[in-house]
């Protein structure tokens, strides 16, 4: 079984699960650890500095980069309708409101956002 924090990566068609520096694939049965193809590129899956207020959403589902486009940008303008404001809020309070609600609004899109 999978943790329940794994990152899925399209490639080809084919589904790579990423977990704890590791790839897998289901073989039909069971995961089984993996080496990703030597071409295999996923992004780099780095956290926001502290402070920096930024959020990264990864597509799990290998949404296209236009599709991930239009989803950040739905998911910036319904952030900012549930609380109030933007993502330059005037409080700090209301600025971690506003990137919560984001990732809410990205993870039920199928993206991983930290």
């Amino acid at each position: 079984m999978l943790p329940w924090y794994y990152s899925t990566y399209w490639w080809d068609g084919i589904p790579y699960y990423y977990a704890d520096n590791n790839y897998y694939m289901w073989n039909g049965s069971a995961y089984e650890q993996v080496q990703p193809p030597t071409d295999f590129n996923p992004p780099v899956q780095s956290a926001a500095a502290p402070g920096s207020g930024e959020l990264f959403a990864y597509p799990k589902n290998g949404q296209s980069a236009s599709k991930q486009a239009t989803d950040k940008s739905e998911c910036r303008a319904w952030a900012a309708s549930q609380v109030g404001n933007s993502a330059t809020a005037s409080s700090a309070a209301q600025h971690q409101d506003y990137l919560r609600a984001e990732a809410a609004c990205l993870e039920g899109r199928g993206y991983v956002a930290r």
